[in-house]
Order: structure tokens, then sequence, then C-alpha cells
């Protein structure tokens, strides 16, 4: 059993493909926002396993990295 990266890092395009992106954004009743994102093609069955949920100032802005 073994596993393929999406993008391997070897895979020779100077600007690999990003994969499209869909968001949710919840608010919890403790007022706390939790954003998820995952792909924007999963079916509602393959959004079961493929997503990650981060809570409000656990990430920042990519134009803030560069």
């Amino acid at each position: 059993m073994g596993s393929e990266p999406v993008h391997p890092p070897d895979s020779g395009r100077e600007h690999p493909e990003r994969p499209r992106l869909a968001s949710r954004l919840t608010t919890h009743p403790d007022g706390r926002e939790e954003c998820t994102i995952y792909p924007a093609d999963a079916t509602p069955e393959d959004q079961l396993t493929q997503w990650l949920s981060a809570f409000e100032g656990s990430y920042v802005d990519l134009d803030s990295m560069a």
C-alpha cells in the first residue's frame, strides 16, 4: 500500500497547477469561527474525508507570508 503526492515536487513544472478549493465558514455557539477547506469538485461523500479545518487565529493570509 502506498500513496503518491498530488503534486510531486519533481513534476518538472515551474509553477505547478493549484487544485481548485472551496471553503465554508462556520460560527460556533461560543462565537469562534472555523474555516473548512475542501476540493471544489468533491462529492458529498468525498467531503467526509477530504477536508482541512482551522479556527480563526490559526491561519494567515497567504500574501502576508511573501
